[in-house]
């Protein structure tokens, strides 16, 4: 099993060189740099280099993400074809940033693009919490979605979630670093839960009946 991810290494750091192979890994959503940063080790970065390229490459997706991803979902949510996937998307992050601001104030007026009340200051620190969390499904995609419907406003948005994935970045390069000689067990321990999430996700959208009656927002939080 061991063998298997060091050739999956070399082979990647052959064709592309390693830093440009964590940045692709970083990019690819629940894997994200959780996965990257530990697989750039085994290519043979240091700590420092697999933090930074993956560091670069998840943060990346997040202004896409925040600006992008309500108006994606209500086009899905308007086709015939993918009506299904745009309202299961939306209840899922929906639901998640529920979560977060459950027990925030939201009669607080946001302000201008960089005032900052708050409750704006709450939602920041929420969502980055959540994505400093090093598990699948908390990562930049899911925390740049959550911020989206939060709605606190592009800069802001990215700030939190920029600042939670530095957070599980530095998290995830010391527990590669200190547990080295367990690299390939966490891994493939990471490789078990992504599988795991998939299937689950997969299970749960098949499954998935979306809700005729609930609505949701066309406006995005971009022009904030």
């Amino acid at each position: 099993m061991d063998a298997v991810l060091q050739q999956m290494a070399n082979a990647m750091s052959d064709a592309l060189g390693a830093p440009l192979a964590v940045f692709l890994l970083s990019i690819i959503p629940i894997a994200e740099a959780r996965f990257a940063i530990p697989f750039g080790m085994k290519m043979g970065l240091a700590p420092g280099q697999a933090f930074g390229w993956a560091f670069l490459g998840s943060s990346l997706m997040a202004p896409i993400l925040i600006i992008l991803f309500m108006p994606i979902i209500n086009a899905l949510s308007r086709t015939k074809l993918f009506s299904k996937i745009g309202s299961f998307l939306y209840d899922k992050f929906e639901k998640k940033s529920r979560s977060l601001a459950k027990t925030l104030d939201d009669d607080e007026p946001n302000g201008s693009k960089f005032a900052l009340t708050k409750n704006d200051l709450k939602k920041m620190g929420g969502t980055a919490l959540f994505v400093a969390v090093p598990l699948p499904l908390t990562g930049v995609w899911t925390g740049s979605a959550v911020a989206s419907i939060l709605k606190i406003g592009f800069v802001k948005s990215l700030i939190g979630v920029i600042a939670g994935n530095a957070c599980a970045c530095g998290i995830i390069t010391l527990i590669a670093y200190l547990c080295y000689d367990y690299i390939d067990i966490i891994m493939w321990v990471f490789v078990g839960i992504i599988a795991v999430v998939v299937i689950v996700l997969t299970v749960k959208f098949i499954l998935y009946k979306p809700n005729k009656t609930d609505g949701q927002d066309d406006g995005g939080n971009t022009n904030q």
